[in-house]
């Protein structure tokens, strides 16, 4: 139990405003039917719903879930009977009769181990290859065991991850959900967790109660990077560049701290310099990352958007901990070179790049827009 009560307290410690008051409404009498959680990525908001759910089914009636009893020990491997889990899957493949479908092997053992991931660490993300939406399937499947009779006790819970991506497609999924919102179950909580509240529908919206999560604290990235045993000298580097970002924080690590700073001064070099030969190379390695690996693809945009943001407030005499590595020198250069640049609107064009894809839009557009704003705002 030792593990258990270790996640449990790194969770909490994570979000103690929002822990604060999702405890409250489990003590209280005023337990709604929909919670909506939503924040930045990375901020912790998937295992604050898992440690949510547990509290409500744990039998100690304390504040916080016990750890100990049956239920909280089955809500830690994810097998408790009263939690069900909803995230993007990969498009079902027809079988025969055209009727039913089903997930192929490959993807179900993929599943299988990135639950059980997940269970070990409720800050791994679960990420399918191909998984680009929540399918109706899985709504329709939700629904009907939902709505069966259950002899067993406690609230049944329905976490939905990555809950904007309810929407892609045309909405089935989506507009499926709303009717069970519309409806909710007896004794059901539904949570749906997002790092992008603006693409969910506002009817959906409207029908969940919201709870926000603020980007983790530095310290407590630090804290994360000590125990991951990084380098006291690369800590202030790669907490720089995390931004409150724990999936960020794990991608940092997974590389060498050399090659993220050829990698950084190489996209810098590309996106800022006007040579047509390197933009159509970018655009199609980048719309083809947007496609096959998103996860590499948002990493890569979201250092070079903290890069803007820093040399930004470098340019404004703010302090920032990237002032203090190895980034300071490019950046006094870019302020030299480009005494009047909007630095700040680069950053936003950076971060609407990343938010096109699960917009669905045509990224090859999308980037040479973001390339030609870019030298705009250089320019000012």
């Amino acid at each position: 139990m030792a593990d258990q009560e270790v996640i449990s307290s790194t969770i909490l410690s994570a979000q103690p405003r929002a822990w604060d008051r999702l405890s409250q409404i489990g003590s209280s009498e005023q337990l709604g039917s929909a919670y909506l959680f939503s924040g930045p990525p990375g901020c912790g908001k998937e295992g604050t719903a898992l440690q949510f759910a547990q509290l409500l089914n744990c039998k100690s009636g304390t504040e916080n879930s016990c750890g100990t009893c049956p239920s909280c020990k089955r809500f830690f491997r994810l097998q408790h009977e009263n939690l069900k889990l909803i995230f993007p899957l990969p498009t079902l493949k027809k079988n025969t009769d055209r009727e039913n479908t089903a997930i192929d092997q490959k993807d179900l053992e993929m599943v299988t181990e990135a639950i059980a991931q997940k269970s070990g660490d409720p800050f791994f993300k679960i990420q399918i290859p191909r998984a680009n939406r929540i399918l109706i399937q899985s709504i329709r499947e939700l629904r009907k065991s939902l709505y069966l009779k259950s002899e067993t006790s406690g609230r049944k819970m329905v976490l939905i991850f990555d809950a904007h991506l309810l929407s892609a497609g045309q909405g089935e999924a989506a507009n499926a959900l709303l009717k069970l919102l519309e409806e909710p179950p007896e004794n059901t909580t539904l949570v749906l967790v997002t790092d992008y509240i603006e693409l969910l529908l506002p009817t959906i919206l409207s029908r969940c109660q919201r709870v926000g999560f603020p980007r983790l604290d530095d310290s407590f990235i630090r804290n994360w990077f000590e125990i991951k045993m990084v380098k006291d000298t690369d800590i202030p580097f790669l907490t720089g560049l995390s931004r409150g970002n724990l999936h960020q924080a794990r991608f940092l690590i997974s590389q060498s701290v050399s090659d993220l700073m050829i990698l950084i001064g190489g996209l810098i070099k590309t996106i800022t310099q006007d040579d047509p030969d390197q933009w159509r190379k970018f655009t199609q390695t980048y719309s083809k990352l947007a496609k096959q690996d998103q996860s590499t693809f948002s990493f890569h945009f979201m250092i070079l958007k903290i890069w803007f943001q820093s040399t930004n407030r470098f340019q404004k005499n703010l302090d920032d901990l990237l002032h203090h590595t190895s980034f300071k020198p490019g950046m006094e250069r870019m302020i030299k070179t480009y005494p009047d640049a909007d630095f700040s609107a680069i950053a936003f064009k950076l971060e609407d790049a990343v938010n096109a894809i699960p917009q669905n839009l045509y990224m090859p557009l999308v980037l040479i827009n973001l390339l030609l704003h870019i030298q705009k705002h250089l320019n000012s």
